[in-house]
């Protein structure tokens, strides 16, 4: 079929004006139509599949951002909520709420930032890759691929699309200075992104994505099984557990770099983490979420002499339990659970992740 041709031209000035002559010569007399379509159901989740993915896109980030609110609670306190729109009263819930840390914490912190650095020629080709994302290091876990798993890769592009919108607004709010902004000592190796620290991006973003992805392998081990290829056991707790790794890695990575003080990335991963399970949520249509605080005056003092995890450094483990999935139990002290809450749902995301579900049997 490869004589009919390609995509590439189909809009080119040529091709208009050839299919303009084609028309003239077939045409013929004008005729009223046959039988007309069926009318699509409006706003029905199915429609999705018609469109492309690009619009798609659209639909969901439309979904999602317009259902969250930005809010400052206290000050030195940013918060993101829920528009919650199932009842007769529509309100804002709890989502998240983050508090600043003092700027003698980050110089307290810039400890790290020279220890770190002398792991600088070990990691230099992961730094510089992951300057992207993570996504290459989550497909070198889970097998991703853009033939194999196109409706997985549209969920991940969503969920790190409200990461980035999420993380962003945060950033902002902050206005946190980077390392190099407090000792001239630290000297990144890599350019220092041109906004905030604090939280940090890659660690919100690949926590997120981590659990996200998680989440749809364990799902995946509802569907009926294939005969021809049987699921394979995504269920067990490696999967979550180098997942969780890898996001932590390039979290890490970037305090190596000289661009993260390890509380950025504490605070990203807490909110990638956060925002994940309201995302799975979303997806799953469960109804209800988890809300959480993170308090950064409780964060462990790096001069206080404290024992890992207590020393001030990002510890992943002390967030989240793969075993579970689940946030740690009990919370570490900088952490405190606001409880469930009531979440009105995304028939857009439902419809996708069944989707992306179906790549994994």
């Amino acid at each position: 079929m490869g004589g009919l041709g390609g995509l590439a031209g189909m809009n080119s000035p040529a091709s208009a004006e050839a299919l303009i002559r084609t028309r003239d010569g077939i045409v013929g007399s004008w005729a009223p139509p046959g039988a007309t379509p069926r009318p699509l159901d409006p706003d029905h989740p199915a429609n999705l599949e018609r469109w492309e993915p690009w619009v798609r896109a659209s639909i969901i980030d439309f979904e999602l951002l317009s259902k969250l609110g930005f809010s400052k609670p206290a000050a030195g306190s940013m918060a993101l909520s829920h528009l919650d729109t199932t009842g007769a009263q529509i309100a804002y819930r709890p989502l998240v709420t983050i508090t600043r840390p003092t700027e003698n914490m980050f110089k307290k912190q810039l400890v790290f930032l020279d220890r770190y650095a002398d792991l600088r020629g070990d990691r230099a080709s992961e730094i510089l890759s992951q300057t992207g994302g993570a996504l290459t290091f989550l497909s070198s876990i889970a097998f991703l691929h853009p033939s194999r798993t196109p409706w997985t890769f549209e969920l991940l592009a969503a969920a790190l699309r409200l990461a980035n919108f999420a993380e962003m607004r945060l950033k902002h709010a902050f206005a946190c200075r980077r390392p190099n902004e407090f000792s001239p000592q630290v000297q990144p190796m890599i350019l220092t992104p041109s906004h905030g620290s604090y939280p940090s991006g890659h660690a919100t973003e690949s926590f997120m994505a981590a659990l996200v992805l998680w989440g749809l392998l364990r799902a995946s081990r509802s569907l009926p099984p294939n005969p021809v290829s049987p699921n394979p056991p995504y269920g067990h707790t490696s999967w979550g557990t180098q997942l969780m790794r890898v996001a932590a890695r390039v979290a890490v990575n970037r305090t190596i770099a000289g661009v993260h003080f390890p509380i950025d990335s504490a605070a990203g991963a807490f909110l990638g983490l956060t925002l994940g399970q309201y995302f799975l949520n979303l997806c799953r249509n469960t109804g209800s979420y988890q809300a959480f605080t993170f308090d950064s005056a409780q964060f462990p003092d790096p001069t206080a002499g404290g024992a890992p995890p207590n020393d001030g450094d990002f510890y992943w483990s002390e967030l989240f339990d793969e075993t579970v999935p689940g946030p740690k139990q009990p919370l570490p002290g900088y952490i405190a659970s606001v409880g469930a809450q009531v979440q009105s749902p995304s028939p857009s995301l439902v419809w996708l992740w069944g989707k992306a579900k179906s790549e994994w049997v």
